[in-house]
């Protein structure tokens, strides 16, 4: 059984990218698959254009700052 929906590394990162989005931690983003850098993802501080990898990356590090503190305290349950 698969976590993801899609099969692909792009697909992959759209639903990080949307369940970051669903919990508030991004503002929004954007995927323009023309650009050098078609990922587009809105925090505060703006909008940080990244490649494909940046953004797998970006998401996995966001989804650890924002559910590890959870995630530890969720260790007597």
């Amino acid at each position: 059984m698969s976590i993801w929906a899609s099969d692909n590394r792009t697909g992959h990162v759209r639903e990080a990218l949307t369940l970051l989005l669903s919990q508030g931690v991004i503002d929004d983003f954007r995927i323009r698959p023309e650009d050098d850098f078609p990922f587009r993802v809105q925090i505060p501080a703006g909008i940080v254009p990244m490649t494909e990898h940046q953004a797998a990356h970006f998401a996995l590090g966001a989804a650890v700052a924002h559910f590890g503190e959870l995630a530890r305290d969720a260790e007597g349950l």
